[in-house]
């Protein structure tokens, strides 16, 4: 009777661990009496010591934390309300201050002003030891899947990480491009990309700037939409009220849930 017990309390609690992703460390802690859809901000250190700001918007039904990267002269609040609808649609995300950016939404780039304050280089290159310290810090402190989320640069450089980063499940990249600093650079490392990938961008830019990105990426999962009405650059497209911002959202969700 007794070893029946302990082997249906043993099958149950390992079906709950399966069916379960929890915060741990860090991200426990900044979760502590924040509402669905609101954001605790906090710090963590990239490889060179350099503190990045970072909004964490818990969800604690969420299987997976969303990676939001922000545009070039931007900060975190490129993802003040796109953040919401995510965490609604049942993801947790975290928005972080990239050492290349600038102010957007009211929101000043916290770790860019520290990265010049010390005098350290703000390249959109150098800002990928940022993507892989958040990457690394979401691994540690969740069992949660880690997805990532680029905008304009940092959709190159989420793609390009992606590529070796075991950590890594899915991508979304809204306008990627060769914005780096050597020409193809980009093509060169995503064409061995074959983990699931999502990209997008607005109808006056994706022939030119993003079609050639999607041309060399050889995994079988990827989703491509180019919006046919009116849009933007990088992930500020969900900014705008219309028909394109609730396609764009419906595809890009459904690509998250699948």
């Amino acid at each position: 009777m007794n070893k029946l017990f302990y082997t249906i309390t043993f099958a149950a609690l390992t079906l709950m661990a399966c069916n379960s992703s929890s915060d741990r460390g860090e991200l426990d802690s900044v979760s502590e009496n924040i509402e669905l859809g609101d954001a605790g901000t906090f710090t963590f250190q990239s490889a060179d010591s350099l503190p990045i700001t970072a909004d964490y918007y818990p969800n604690k039904d969420a299987k997976s934390i969303i990676v939001l990267l922000h545009q070039a002269k931007f900060s975190r609040g490129e993802y003040n309300q796109i953040a919401k609808v995510l965490v609604d649609s049942g993801f947790a995300c975290l928005a972080i201050d990239l050492r290349s950016g600038g102010e957007v939404n009211g929101v000043k780039n916290e770790t860019a002003a520290r990265a010049e304050e010390l005098g350290k280089s703000t390249e959109f290159m150098d800002a990928r030891q940022d993507i892989v310290a958040a990457i690394d810090f979401v691994a540690k402190n969740s069992d949660k899947e880690i997805y990532l989320w680029g905008s304009s640069y940092s959709a190159s450089l989420a793609l390009m990480e992606a590529v070796n980063n075991r950590a890594v499940k899915k991508v979304v990249a809204f306008s990627p491009g060769e914005y780096l600093n050597t020409q193809n650079k980009v093509k060169e490392v995503v064409s061995s990309l074959i983990k699931p990938v999502f990209i997008t961008g607005g109808n006056a830019e994706f022939d030119m700037i993003v079609n050639p990105i999607v041309g060399v990426i050889p995994s079988k999962d990827v989703v491509v939409y180019k919006s046919s009405g009116i849009s933007d650059h990088g992930s500020k497209t969900l900014w705008l009220n219309g028909k394109e911002t609730d396609v764009t959202y419906e595809k890009v969700i459904a690509f998250l849930r699948k």
